[in-house]
């Protein structure tokens, strides 16, 4: 099953960086480059919901905290990444409701690696609630 993945990003150079390795890793994302476009795919219901946003901080002129927030509601985990010195914004996406937020670095080398570890993660933490639920049921 391929992973669906909605981008806001508003680098065009970066973006198709984005798109590409994750494209050869079965992963379909979508780029957007603002607020509006980003909140218009998470509410526009014939496009599948994504199953994680990621999100650049260092965006100028973006609103990327209400995006995080605006993901956050739908209960789409958000990968966050910018710069390593900007700790203001880290702490910022972390309130916001970013799951993991990363150096631009770290997330340009490991992309792929990245985010197949957050969806592993959040598949068994969801299959650790799911046991928790039914044990708790049958009590």
């Amino acid at each position: 099953m391929t992973t669906k993945i909605l981008t806001l990003e508003k680098d065009l150079f970066f973006s198709v960086k984005i798109r590409d390795t994750l494209r050869h890793h079965d992963m379909d994302v979508a780029v957007v480059r603002n607020l509006s476009a980003f909140e218009t795919r998470l509410a526009t219901p014939d496009i599948p919901r994504p199953d994680l946003a990621i999100i650049n901080i260092s965006i100028q002129g973006v609103d990327w905290e209400a995006a995080i927030r605006a993901a956050r509601a739908q209960h789409i985990p958000i990968l966050a990444f910018g710069s390593h010195m900007d700790l203001d914004a880290r702490a910022k996406a972390l309130q916001a409701g970013a799951r993991k937020v990363i150096a631009n670095s770290k997330f340009a080398s490991d992309m792929p690696g990245l985010v197949q570890r957050m969806l592993t993660s959040l598949a068994n933490a969801q299959d650790e609630e799911d046991a928790d639920t039914e044990n708790a049921s049958k009590e």
